[in-house]
């Protein structure tokens, strides 16, 4: 394909010394099913809360309204109970109803007893996409690294943006344990 540009400033226009000539090359037609974009991963495309229901571990107060205003924002709703409240067997049954669990370690108190109860629930439902959040560590952690214990580590207090990257790196650490059992 060629266009032809002509040069317009006061000078003859069918001149072809004044003409600029462009080649374009001519798009070849892809497959849009085969071509990589940085938005083609399920996870990115998807609904972040496809069953509209998240789970919250810990007290009503600001982390709950924050994560409440977030999952309206999502076109879901935020059920918060307390560890003693949440049996696992309740968790067991209800678990593939739920979008993922976030659990609240400074509501849990100190670290081990947020490692041990992660890790009951991890057991109890490895499928359940778990997000822990803290105010003690030091910064966001979307990596595999805990994930024994969690899918992803968010720092508090939480911002929308840094939720819902959460929540979508932990959709896709969840597969990969998944994967790695």
């Amino acid at each position: 394909m060629m266009l032809r540009l002509l040069r317009s400033h006061g000078t003859n226009e069918s001149s072809p010394d004044d003409a600029i000539v462009l080649r374009v090359p001519i798009p070849t037609e892809t497959d849009a099913a085969t071509v990589e974009t940085p938005k083609s991963s399920s996870h990115i495309d998807a609904p972040v809360c496809p069953k509209g229901l998240v789970l919250m571990c810990g007290q009503m107060g600001s982390l709950s309204r924050d994560l409440s205003d977030w999952a309206e924002r999502m076109r879901a709703v935020v059920m918060v109970v307390s560890e003693n409240n949440m049996t696992l067997d309740w968790l067991r049954k209800y678990a593939p109803k739920l979008d993922f669990l976030l659990v609240d370690a400074d509501y849990l108190g100190d670290a081990e007893s947020t490692i041990d109860f992660c890790l009951q629930v991890r057991r109890a439902t490895p499928t359940l996409p778990l997000v822990l959040v803290s105010s003690e560590i030091r910064s966001h952690d979307f990596t595999c690294e805990r994930m024994m214990a969690c899918d992803v580590t968010l720092k508090l207090p939480l911002l929308h943006n840094a939720l819902t990257l959460g929540v979508q790196a932990a959709y896709q650490n969840n597969e990969y344990y998944q994967s790695t059992r």
